[in-house]
């Protein structure tokens, strides 16, 4: 597959000044992104979910079903996403503060973007895990996660946002005890939740926008991450008696080699073991009623980008941070784990500027997140340096399987190495510089045959008819750890 012709056109030329005189416009690209997404909580997986914005743009466009983050929470995850670079090699394994901007090993993904040529506008979640300035965005609104120069929900709209934080008072830390997890019929406008705050003024913005540069508009929710408390328009889009939530194994105590009492397990594990039906069915229907409302301010959105006449030539990117476990494999909620529901992601690329080639189809390559940078990059028309380790999806690069890391405990990691077929974990004595792992520093391990086991409940990890298979993926699991070597400040060089 080739890029588009207009960004083939833009690579050809040596400045940005000559290429916006010689070539058609650059597209526009609208990055679209929410919290907590599970990878089929779209209609077009699961036709129990209402998602019909989304849908379309995957429909018309390219689902990649075989999507995973680099790390199951938020904040190495998401400074892997803006810095094109696996969390190891950042320094930002979890949810910890990340890096002042005197420490970044490279340029924020909004930077490069900006310094291309582009207008920058930003609403929503980034979290850096420090206050940092808006790196890169000209144009800044924030609701939770301050940044210097970013106008920020409590201090423009005070009153909402203590109307909001007044409702999930019970909902404990991140939104996610139980209560949270269970949610409320919200008794809130929309526009006092954070999310429905950032669609008007994203709105505003757009109706109001004269600018002739090609816009980078990115728009990242909280939701659906817990807590659920959902406007009730869209709650009453799902039916409680027909709601499916997750089964459960046959187990007697939980079973995680890599992940047991990470994050509040106990909690967790004790309320819904004795959960009664309409608990569970109350917290997934509003999961999923989340999703809807999500996907409803997606719609909004866009169709304000369409009557502008901004999605005449672009690109549209859809992604979630990372997913969801939704109460399954022994009552296991929220992510910190390296199971299917939480490392696999949703991740749609439609919109007018996708090549032809890849519209209208589903792509089954083991992508990861930390692909979008290096994408966006060739997109641009920037010159990609040879250390990012990310693919450009709208070329045919692939890789063997999918990558992600877990770094919970203080004395252990965990990594991923997966496929479409299998699954290999890995449980090794922690070291701070990933590239010198060995063999001798594994202290457990799970596989896991996806195609007849997608449950993850059957850990293979000692079956001999496995051996041949788990010793070839653990050789190309070593063989990555070492090329994940820490990069210093500015390590990646741009011009």
């Amino acid at each position: 597959m080739k890029l588009s012709t207009i960004v083939m056109g833009a690579l050809a030329v040596g400045s940005h000044a000559v290429m916006q005189a010689q070539t058609p416009k650059l597209p526009n690209i609208i990055f679209l992104m929410d919290d907590q997404h599970r990878w089929d909580a779209l209609g077009i997986v699961d036709r129990q979910v209402k998602t019909p914005n989304l849908d379309r743009l995957a429909r018309q466009g390219v689902l990649f079903n075989q999507a995973v983050c680099q790390a199951p929470m938020s904040v190495a995850r998401r400074n892997s996403l803006m810095l094109g670079l696996y969390p190891n090699q950042i320094g930002t394994l979890r949810n910890e503060p990340g890096l002042p901007d005197e420490k970044l090993p490279s340029r924020p993904l909004v930077e490069v973007i900006r310094d291309a040529g582009y207008e920058t506008a930003g609403f929503g979640k980034a979290h850096w895990g420090i206050t940092v300035g808006t790196r890169g965005f000209e144009t800044r609104y924030e609701a939770e996660c301050r940044e210097n120069g970013a106008i920020m929900m409590a201090d423009v709209d005070p009153e909402k946002y203590k109307r909001y934080n007044e409702e999930i008072a019970d909902f404990g830390p991140g939104e996610e005890n139980n209560l949270g997890y269970i949610g409320c019929t919200s008794r809130l406008q929309e526009d006092e939740h954070r999310d429905g705050w950032l669609t008007e003024q994203c709105l505003e913005y757009l109706e109001s926008r004269d600018d002739e540069r090609p816009l980078f508009l990115y728009l990242s929710f909280y939701k659906p991450h817990a807590g659920h408390n959902v406007p009730e328009r869209f709650e009453r889009m799902y039916s409680l008696e027909r709601t499916r939530y997750a089964e459960q194994p046959d187990w007697d105590r939980e079973y995680s080699p890599h992940a047991e009492q990470v994050n509040r397990r106990d909690m967790y594990i004790d309320f819904w073991k004795n959960a009664t039906d309409t608990q569970w069915k109350q917290m997934t229907l509003r999961y999923r009623a989340n999703c809807t409302w999500i996907d409803d301010m997606f719609g909004r959105v866009l169709d304000e980008l369409k009557k502008k006449g901004l999605l005449d030539n672009a690109l549209i990117i859809y992604l979630s941070d990372h997913g969801e476990m939704l109460g399954e494999r022994y009552y296991r909620f929220n992510k910190y784990c390296l199971y299917e529901s939480s490392v696999r992601v949703p991740m749609v690329f439609s919109g007018s500027a996708l090549p032809d080639e890849m519209k209208r189809t589903v792509d089954s390559r083991p992508v990861e997140l930390v692909d979008i940078y290096t994408t966006l990059m060739h997109f641009v028309g920037e010159q990609v340096p040879d250390e990012l380790p990310g693919l450009d999806l709208l070329s045919d690069e692939t890789r063997s399987a999918n990558f992600c890391a877990l770094h919970e405990r203080p004395t252990e990691a965990a990594f991923m190495w997966r496929t479409p077929e299998y699954k290999l974990i890995l449980c090794m004595k922690r070291k701070a510089d990933a590239s010198l792992y060995t063999e001798s520093d594994i202290i457990d391990g799970e596989f896991y045959d996806l195609r007849q086991d997608p449950q993850e409940w059957n850990n293979r990890y000692h079956d001999k008819s496995y051996e041949t298979t788990i010793a070839g993926m653990k050789r190309e699991l070593l063989a990555h750890l070492k090329t994940l070597k820490r990069m210093p400040p500015k390590y990646v060089q741009y011009q």
